[in-house]
């Protein structure tokens, strides 16, 4: 579980440099090129800590749904991205949602990282003795 939890600490921040590079792209900073590969391998991790969660012993749970609920949003993410640059107008409603679904990845981020640092802290269970 430690690898799992170390997982969640390094997507969580990557998350969050994700989320400054939106920021400062908005705001004429940087090129659209660095929040974009800052994605990619945003993505990337959520893949590497779903599969190191699923894989890990022993399994909980929870730090598999909230990886596999991250995995999705940041591939659903990406969709969002690539249509704000394929429409001409600059469509507002689909940075917006884009904007809405990066705050939920946050937030589902520390949720992980704090739902691994509970069970990476929490004694394992007794062991069953028989007889």
């Amino acid at each position: 579980m430690r690898l799992t939890a170390a997982m969640f600490y390094a997507l969580a921040a990557m998350v969050f440099i994700q989320l400054v590079t939106g920021g400062l792209r908005i705001f004429g900073y940087i090129g659209e090129s660095t929040h974009i590969l800052a994605g990619f391998i945003t993505f990337g991790l959520a893949v590497a800590t779903l599969v190191v969660s699923v894989v890990s012993k022993p399994r909980y749970r929870a730090a598999v749904s909230i990886s596999a609920v991250i995995t999705v949003l940041v591939f659903v993410q990406g969709l969002l991205g690539f249509a704000y640059l394929d429409s001409s107008s600059g469509n507002m409603a689909i940075i917006f949602v884009h904007y809405l679904n990066a705050l939920v990845i946050y937030g589902a981020s520390m949720s992980g990282v704090f739902s691994a640092m509970r069970t990476s802290h929490a004694a394992p269970a007794p062991a069953v003795q028989s007889g």
